[in-house]
């Protein structure tokens, strides 16, 4: 008698699994061969895209950026040196060349007088006889002499509103109103002692006023220098 044998129920079942793997296998690696090749391609893209730009742009920005120091060097010194020259014009000269400032701007007992006031100047003591100079160049104004209380006084103008005053002097010989004197020309020697300050020796009193009203010297002198 014969006994027939049993199939396998999950035979076909098996069949489909090993066919189905088989294809997801495949589509794998297909996947990964297209990310691979996409990905190369980008980096190369990005090498060669990127390289051509970065140097045109340096080469751009080699050009304008030599021109311009040189030529802004070479303005700039120019400028520099205008600046300069103009600066040194303008700026004050002391007017005795030994600066020995013993009365400031400000109130101050006048041992002479034997009073309080507000003293407008700077006084520089010296020796009668030493040269004054005209701190900066500009037109004479007025010398007017009063023998009583301070002695001669010359007033210059100068530019933008300034004028200066040097007072306890003798007018150096020829200075007249209206002359042209320049910076650092001397203008005048310190007088002996005389007039209302008479009890601080002979010495220059030196005022600056700007657009009429008396400024404090020390605003546009370094005292500390000559």
């Amino acid at each position: 008698m014969n006994e027939q044998q049993p199939k396998p129920k999950n035979k076909k079942l098996l069949t489909y699994y090993l066919i189905l793997g088989a294809c997801i296998l495949v589509i794998a690696a297909v996947a990964i061969a297209v990310t691979l090749s996409l990905t190369l391609g980008k980096d190369n893209m990005t090498i060669d895209g990127g390289n051509d730009p970065t140097i045109d742009g340096d080469d751009d920005d080699d050009t304008p950026d030599d021109d311009t120091p040189t030529g802004g060097d070479n303005d700039g010194d120019d400028d520099d040196d205008d600046a300069d020259d103009t600066g040194t014009e303008n700026t004050f000269l002391m007017p005795v060349t030994e600066v020995n400032a013993i009365n400031s701007y400000g109130f101050y007992h006048n041992t002479t007088l034997d009073k309080y006031y507000l003293h407008t100047g700077i006084d520089f003591a010296g020796n009668a006889g030493d040269e004054v100079y005209a701190t900066l160049g500009g037109t004479v104004e007025s010398i007017v002499t009063d023998p009583i209380l301070t002695g001669t006084t010359i007033t210059i103008a100068h530019d933008n509103g300034l004028t200066t005053t040097y007072t306890f002097v003798d007018a150096a010989e020829g200075l007249e109103a209206g002359d042209r004197v320049e910076r650092g020309e001397v203008i005048a020697t310190v007088a002996e002692a005389m007039g209302q300050e008479y009890k601080d020796g002979a010495h220059l009193h030196f005022e600056v006023y700007l657009n009429g009203e008396a400024v404090d010297p020390e605003t546009y002198l370094e005292i500390s220098e000559k």
